[in-house]
């Protein structure tokens, strides 16, 4: 019985799925509520981009989706819209991360920045495609700047959260 537990907890996609909760609480409470310059913060959408970046971008699009699916459950979207957009934000940073030779912090946070545009601007249009109306307003240019700035911010602390938890082995000391 033993065994079978320290199997499951050796899986990295179980220690991802206990961090994407953990980032999902804190998305639903705190950063829900923290709102600068009228912008509720993304740190899901940054979770989804740090996990292309510490494991590249297959990894990457496997690990966006199921953060994606975890705030999924959560929303009142259509189940598997945030997952597919959280996908290609993954894949898309670790994608674009892979063409640098030696990463450097400033690349790291560049990439979370430009991912995290690029997903903030991605949402609304796969809004459009399932049919919602209004969603292009003239506010979103602010909300894709101000994300984007936040994710900057706190994306080397969550990438090495995420390198941790997207490990292969955990080691035994």
């Amino acid at each position: 019985m033993i065994e079978r537990i320290l199997i499951v907890a050796e899986n990295r996609y179980t220690r991802l799925v206990l961090l994407g909760l953990l980032f999902l609480s804190l998305q639903t409470t705190i950063f829900n509520e923290m709102r600068p310059l009228g912008v509720s913060m993304e740190v899901m959408l940054l979770l989804a981009a740090s996990t292309g970046l510490a494991k590249g971008s297959e990894t990457g699009a496997i690990a966006g989706f199921v953060v994606g699916l975890l705030y999924d459950m959560v929303l009142t979207t259509p189940l598997g819209l945030c997952a597919v957009v959280f996908s290609v934000v993954a894949y898309l940073s670790g994608l674009a991360h892979s063409f640098v030779h030696e990463p450097t912090w400033w690349s790291r946070i560049l990439t979370v920045m430009v991912s995290s545009a690029v997903g903030m601007i991605l949402m609304p249009i796969a809004f459009t495609v399932t049919g919602a109306e209004g969603v292009f307003t003239t506010d979103l240019i602010e909300m894709v700047v101000v994300v984007a700035v936040f994710n900057a911010l706190l994306a080397l602390p969550v990438v090495w959260l995420c390198s941790w938890a997207l490990r292969d082995k955990v080691e035994v000391r």
